[in-house]
Order: C-alpha cells, then sequence, then structure tokens
C-alpha cells in the first residue's frame, strides 16, 4: 500500500447475514467514488460455519471487488475494539485507518463519502459520523435505543468530557500515525470512546460530520452490554489519557 491508501475494517460477530447485504453495496459505492481503498472483514469469534460461509461469500464477492481482502476470523468473540484493532494491524501502510458496522445501519454513499473527506484532508484529523436529527440528514432508530443513546451521551459529557453529539456511531476513520503513536487498551464497544479520548489529549482535531443512518432489527449492543458500556465510561474517567508535557 502507498501512503494516500485507507483500510477499512468491518468487525462482524454473528452478524453475517446482514453484513453480506451489506458488503456489495459499500465495495460498488468504494470502486466508484474512493480511490485507494482496502476492506478487511474481521469475523470476531463468531461460529465457525458462519465463518466458513461468510468467507465463502466474501471470496465470490471479490472476484468483482479487487479492493475486498480476503476474511480475518478468530475462535474467541474479544469484542469490536479488539476485532477493529486486529483488522488494521493487516495493514501497517496505510495512511488511514477506519471502520465501519456490519450492519448496514451506516449506508454505503456515506461511508465512501467520509473516507474521501479524509483522503482530501489538508492536516490529519479523526473523521466521525454522526447520527442526528439536528440536520437534513435521515436518521431512524428505535425508541428505546434513541432514548438510550441520549441518556448515554449525557452520562459521557458528565463522566469524560466529550461534547459530542454521538461518540458511538460506527463509522470512523484516523491517521495511521496517530494510532501507532498510542497503547490501546479497550476491546469492546468502549474503543471508540478511548479513540475520541486519545484524540482529545494529541490535540489532534475531530470533524464530526452528521449522517444518514437507519437502524436495522439484530442489533449485538445488548442491555448488559449497554449497560457494561456506561460502567467502561465510569472506568475511563479514573484514566484519562494526558496531553503529552511540554519541554
Amino acid at each position: 500500500m502507498n501512503k494516500a491508501d485507507t483500510l477499512l475494517v468491518i468487525p462482524s460477530y454473528r452478524d453475517g447475514t446482514r453484513l453480506v447485504e451489506f458488503l456489495p453495496l459499500l465495495c460498488a459505492a468504494l470502486a466508484e467514488n474512493v480511490g485507494n481503498v482496502r476492506v478487511q472483514v474481521v469475523a470476531d469469534g463468531s461460529p465457525a460455519n458462519e465463518q466458513r460461509w461468510l468467507a465463502a461469500q466474501i471470496e465470490a464477492l471479490r472476484r468483482d471487488y479487487a479492493l475486498l481482502l480476503p476474511m480475518q476470523g478468530y475462535v474467541s468473540n474479544h469484542g469490536k475494539g479488539y476485532a477493529i484493532r486486529a483488522g488494521w494491524a493487516t495493514a501497517p501502510q496505510a495512511a488511514w485507518l477506519a471502520f465501519v458496522d456490519a450492519d448496514g445501519a451506516t449506508p454505503a454513499t456515506e461511508v465512501a463519502a467520509l473516507i474521501a473527506q479524509a483522503q482530501a484532508a489538508q492536516q490529519p484529523a479523526v473523521f466521525m459520523g454522526v447520527r442526528t436529527a439536528a440536520t437534513n440528514k435521515s436518521v431512524t432508530r428505535f425508541w428505546h435505543r434513541r432514548i438510550g443513546s441520549r441518556v448515554f451521551n449525557r452520562w459521557v459529557r458528565l463522566c469524560l468530557g466529550l461534547k459530542f453529539a454521538d461518540t458511538q456511531c460506527g463509522l470512523k476513520i484516523i491517521p495511521r500515525a496517530f494510532y501507532a503513536s498510542c497503547v490501546w487498551h479497550e476491546a469492546g464497544f468502549a474503543f471508540d470512546l478511548e479513540l475520541l479520548l486519545r484524540a482529545r489529549a494529541a490535540g489532534l482535531p475531530v470533524t464530526a460530520q452528521p449522517i444518514s443512518w437507519c437502524e436495522r432489527p439484530g442489533s449485538s449492543l445488548s442491555p448488559t452490554a449497554m449497560l457494561a458500556l456506561f460502567a467502561a465510561a465510569y472506568r475511563l474517567r479514573q484514566n484519562l489519557p494526558q496531553p503529552p508535557s511540554g519541554p
């Protein structure tokens, strides 16, 4: 890969059915609108039969889209953050590292547009999608998830001082140099929070881009996982990343 390349990782845990619907749309949008991009699916401990089936589906799609890499997978489920980092490790030369959720809630065109925006940037920055009704973008969420998101957002502002409208949207892009400069710890859904906290500590600008988004049935964020996310925000508060000390 050359310095302009972007690696987009899609972490997937028991999400093969939704992913095989989303992946052709994503590959088509990227091939048409974005240069120098590769897509890496990571099966994060999905059942063996699903991994075999998903790998076969990806291999078939690769005949049409060279930007799609062979599936990566492992036996045990480790979490979203772990899967993203495992995928990013496959492309040490990529200038930009990105991830998007496997469920297809983020339209393929939005993914392609944000990657193109990052590639055209004149300075290093974090680029992230945000789901907000305050724009002309269409955002559809189940009512209970909408309420949970608002409560969590207030909790994050209180605990961590992150004043973004949406920290957990599953579409983010970061510079490889920034990623390589940090030691990462969060393996689950709190990886998004750690990423934003480390960007703040590094003085890295964050571009929060409103996107269209449509929630799909079958979310893997269970009530138990949501409670764990609240706890992770509080835990991160105890050890906030600090800016580097001056000379």
